[in-house]
């Protein structure tokens, strides 16, 4: 198989925990979860290497689950590799290989939630819509849908164009990134080039605060809250990311 046609599971599972440790707290992340879940269970969409589930499992008491889903086999194996290094978390963890997309663990659940960006794995807007409406299907009275990305201007005012940004990883290996943007289709496609030459290929369809207010809507959902990380710090007109809560909207009449 070439790398143009692997998933991003498959190209980027042995270096995801090393490539993001550091995209996003992870103390301020779990500590929002737990305090929102309130002790019920939780179901992690594109849950991957368990980069979140595995802490916020460590954090949960009583009777409090962390069920995560994902389609990639490889990147369930890493976090499976670590529930096996600890039984403790694992009590609490529950492996799902599915698409977020499609209906989910029944559940319920008191939070379904999707952190950096991971909504925007979902290629098309429709699957995305899809998503949402299964999610709200799941959640018990009074939950709440949390997704954490990045914020994209209104009215196709994006910047187009090839970008290129050269980084240093954790281990001190320099990685060259490559990204173009397609404001008309919502995508941004790129490729990791790393020093031996390999190449990993990502493409994301990403959202704007308003599509996704108008799918929220469109599922029966609404925004509650809007913060401009899991600290919970105000949402500005200038943040760059967004956490966007969403319940079941209330219909009165």
């Amino acid at each position: 198989m070439n790398e143009e046609s692997q998933t991003y599971g498959a190209t980027f599972a042995d270096v995801y925990d090393d490539w993001y440790s550091n995209v996003t707290n992870v103390a301020d992340t779990v500590e929002t979860l737990v305090r929102l879940a309130g002790g019920g269970n939780l179901l992690e969409l594109g849950v991957g290497t368990g980069r979140i589930a595995v802490p916020l499992a460590a954090r949960l008491s009583g009777r409090s689950r962390i069920t995560g889903i994902d389609e990639s086999p490889e990147m369930l194996d890493v976090w499976r590799a670590k529930l096996a290094a600890d039984s403790g978390v694992a009590a609490r963890s529950e492996v799902v290989l599915g698409d977020m997309s499609a209906p989910l663990p029944h559940g319920p659940y008191a939070v379904v939630f999707c952190t950096f960006n991971t909504f925007f794995n979902i290629p098309t807007h429709e699957a995305q819509r899809a998503c949402l409406r299964h999610a709200a299907a799941v959640l018990a009275p009074g939950g709440a849908i949390v997704l954490e990305f990045a914020v994209f201007p209104e009215d196709n005012r994006v910047a187009t164009g090839e970008f290129v940004d050269e980084r240093r990883r954790p281990d001190g290996t320099t990685v060259m990134s490559t990204s173009t943007i397609d404001p008309v289709e919502h995508t941004v496609t790129g490729r990791f080039t790393d020093g031996t030459g390999r190449q990993r290929p990502w493409t994301i369809r990403y959202v704007t605060p308003r599509m996704l207010a108008e799918m929220a809507h469109d599922v029966g959902l609404v925004a509650t809250d809007r913060w401009e990380d899991f600290g919970r710090r105000p949402f500005l007109a200038t943040s760059a990311r967004q956490v966007c809560v969403l319940r079941r909207r209330l219909i009165v009449g």
